[in-house]
């Protein structure tokens, strides 16, 4: 799709997340799987912590995800967490 950026100028990129999930989704479907690196969590966390949610690790390996103003918390993997960011860029965009 062209986009002629002198009528609407494109949103200003804020978080590496935001450069990271492009190559993070072509490496899940070349892969045929979901597999998440340290280094996929840790922006992906950042990107969740800067817009409002705080992520910690509880027992067995699982992350938990709760909005910072209050609100039920929710347990997720670290692909659940991933995901959980992607959505929450889309619904930015």
């Amino acid at each position: 799709m062209d986009q002629d950026v002198t009528k609407k100028k494109p949103r200003k990129v804020v978080s590496r997340f935001e450069l990271a999930a492009s190559r993070m989704a072509e490496a899940w479907l070349e892969a045929g799987a979901i597999t998440v690196s340290p280094d996929d969590l840790r922006v992906a966390r950042d990107f969740l912590t800067h817009t409002g949610w705080t992520v910690r690790e509880v027992n067995g390996g699982l992350l938990q995800l709760a909005r910072r103003r209050g609100g039920p918390a929710r347990q997720m993997t670290r692909e659940g967490v991933v995901l959980f960011a992607l959505r929450g860029l889309a619904e930015r965009s």
